[in-house]
């Protein structure tokens, strides 16, 4: 069993499983669709086609999968049931709904405000309404106070907040409320979901379960509690600068710097839990997680050269831009995903087969029910990928680009094939 997984609040499988499976089909979507559309990669302009996969990436995979994950995580963070099942799976179908409408709306996109994208929106929009109720519902029954479940209902509110000025900037594209350029308001919707949604997400989950999986004592949470005032200050910051200052050279300095604070405590605190691990050899989950925060120190350094460029490194206009995100959205998110799912899918599905026959049968432990052949060889193709494809943006190498796209849609199939053995495993007894 994955140590410190308590059974007793678990959701239902049917809760949690729909979401690995949508938000696996979705990252192969994903990274297909990138493979016929390689030029968004080396041409820096928002496009259809772009805005289409990274939505697909943003919304459909890592956010589908966080919300399943955070279904069975909540009860363990917080120490409480989650507060409604069925409200779970209206949020599941209202968001890809929406997402839908709004992928084939960027498919057509024309720089307006359209039909697609009110009702798209308006459904991810309340998907996003009904997981923070689930979650702030869930929060309030829990008797302890921890700094991780801080930082999960901090996330939501800055989802919520993503959404909205998403929406607003594709309402002010076409009826011009506030006179501030679109690229302005999309760095502050940036900022709301890489920073504020995403990275304060995964530092409330990560700094729980690496620690417990590694099995770790005492970890220094001082260093989380700092984390997360900078990263707060920084954000607030960014949203402040662009409203009413805009973006002053000295301010985004600040800014950056909390942030990138925020960020290095984060790792701090994960290089002590890691030197102090009581388990001193990696499964696959937790080389692919190692692997995953390599490329967020990786994209701190991506997001620094890109602050202090001003020409000194001779790259295309906007190629920096792209390799951070390259490196945030594949790299980090993707690559944490990927090994956590390692972590925590093959023991839920084991809980609904096996858990019963405990003591009464010989059962297959949770690591056997994934093949790891598999998941060995995509960490090494998932690897190899972002290295191409650093190398092919960095030196604008066409074939290697679409190298390391290939090698991430290879990956993709990979995980895919891994995820849905695990969904759909067939409960058997040991001889």
């Amino acid at each position: 069993m994955q140590p410190g997984l308590s059974t007793k609040n678990a959701p239902s499988i049917w809760v949690v499983a729909p979401h690995f499976l949508v938000g696996t089909l979705v990252f192969l979507i994903a990274t297909t669709m990138l493979a016929f559309n390689q030029d968004a990669l080396l041409d820096y302009h928002i496009s259809g086609p772009v805005l289409a996969i990274v939505h697909l990436l943003i919304l459909g995979w890592i956010t589908t999968v966080i919300f399943g994950a955070l279904y069975q995580l909540i009860p363990v963070i917080m120490e409480v049931k989650l507060y409604s099942e069925r409200l779970a799976y209206i949020t599941l179908v209202s968001l890809l709904s929406g997402l839908i409408i709004m992928v084939l709306s960027f498919l057509d996109f024309r720089f307006q405000l359209t039909l697609g994208f009110e009702i798209g929106g308006s459904l991810v929009f309340n998907a996003m309404v009904l997981f923070a109720v689930n979650t702030f519902k869930s929060a309030a029954r829990a008797e302890k106070k921890s700094i991780h479940g801080l930082f999960i209902q901090t996330s939501v509110i800055y989802l919520i907040l993503t959404v909205l000025m998403g929406l607003f900037i594709l309402f002010n594209l076409s009826y011009n409320v506030l006179p501030i350029p679109h690229t302005t308001l999309l760095a502050v919707h940036s900022a709301l979901g890489l920073v504020g949604w995403f990275m304060m997400l995964i530092i409330g989950v990560a700094s729980k379960l690496m620690p417990m999986f590694l099995i770790v004592h005492k970890t220094k949470l001082a260093w989380l509690k700092m984390a997360f005032w900078f990263l707060n200050a920084g954000i607030w910051m960014v949203m402040i600068n662009a409203f009413f200052f805009s973006f002053n050279f000295y301010l985004n300095l600040i800014s950056l710097a909390a942030i990138l604070m925020g960020l290095l405590l984060f790792l701090r605190f994960n290089m002590d839990v890691f030197t102090r691990r009581l388990r001193r050899r990696l499964d696959i989950g937790m080389k692919l997680s190692v692997v995953g925060l390599s490329f967020l120190a990786l994209s701190i350094i991506a997001f620094i050269l890109l602050f202090f460029n001003n020409g000194a490194i001779p790259l295309p206009g906007g190629r920096m831009e792209i390799i951070f995100g390259v490196l945030l959205l594949y790299g980090f998110f993707s690559g944490l995903i990927l090994g956590q799912t390692y972590k925590t899918l093959p023991f839920i599905i084991w809980l609904f087969h096996y858990q019963s026959m405990v003591g009464k049968a010989k059962v297959p432990m949770p690591a056997d029910l994934y093949k790891h052949k598999l998941a060995e060889f995509h960490l090494y193709t998932f690897i190899a990928s972002l290295v191409a494809l650093i190398t092919g943006l960095a030196f604008s190498i066409e074939w290697l680009v679409m190298i390391g796209i290939l090698l991430m849609v290879i990956t993709a199939i990979l995980y895919s094939l891994n995820t849905i053995g695990m969904i759909f495993h067939n409960k058997k007894q040991l001889t």
